[in-house]
């Protein structure tokens, strides 16, 4: 296993997830790292941004928790199919080596503006936040015909998959292309034979973060364990 970088000071910043929280983060400034580093990292609850490493160690919260569903046991519902199947038109492209585009920064730039996220955020950021040269860096296209309907950026090795961010077009709203992102994400980690689908931090009271538990089995890192199955924590109903 190889991972080598440097330790950052730990930083205190408004919350990004909860209101009148502060968010406590263990940073980390990664300069070389395998297949095996980053399912590690991932493994011990931290997320990244390129080069950059963090894990929330909040004192006084534990609201951030990392969960991953469990491929190899999780089956489509209904109404997941129904999303595959009204979104059986549009093409699927899994990129190795992906290259930065206009085309992609204008889709991530107007998904920051719609959830009231930085308004400015600059090409050179974007591209080292999630472009880089390492072997398990990849992506996941979602196209209408040539047009370019949702993004995802994903960590691939052979034993993970992991979500690092995902970007989509307002326009085509009606069919989901959140949720069909993960679903197709899914049906690739499911072909490839991995163990865990990494979906970031679940945390119940954030509505952009808690649809997560809808994807089962799952399970979630509490006090460096991975505990299974997190239904007793939601405040909604699982869809069908």
């Amino acid at each position: 296993m190889l991972v080598e970088g440097y330790q950052l000071e730990h930083t205190e910043t408004k919350c990004p997830y909860l209101e009148n929280r502060i968010f406590r983060s263990n940073n980390m400034i990664i300069t070389n790292i395998d297949e095996e580093g980053i399912a590690a990292l991932l493994e011990a609850g931290y997320r990244h941004f390129g080069a950059y490493f963090f894990r929330p160690e909040c004192s006084s919260c534990n609201e951030c928790r990392p969960i991953r569903i469990s491929v190899k046991s999780f089956r489509f519902s209904g109404s997941e199919r129904r999303v595959l199947k009204r979104a059986s038109q549009f093409k699927v492209i899994f990129i190795d080596n992906p290259l930065p585009d206009m085309v992609k920064f204008d889709l991530y730039r107007a998904h920051k503006k719609r959830f009231k996220e930085l308004d400015y955020e600059s090409y050179e950021n974007w591209e080292s936040s999630f472009f880089s040269d390492q072997s398990f860096n990849k992506i996941m296209e979602i196209r209408d015909g040539n047009k370019l309907v949702a993004v995802t950026h994903l960590d691939v090795t052979e034993k993970i998959f992991s979500a690092v961010y995902c970007y989509w077009d307002e326009g085509y709203a009606s069919f989901s292309p959140g949720k069909l992102s993960i679903l197709k994400g899914l049906q690739m980690a499911m072909e490839s034979g991995v163990e865990y689908y990494y979906l970031g931090y679940y945390i119940k009271d954030n509505k952009h973060m808690s649809y997560k538990a809808n994807y089962r089995p799952n399970q979630i890192l509490v006090d460096g364990v991975w505990e299974c199955d997190i239904t007793p924590l939601l405040s909604f109903p699982l869809a069908d």
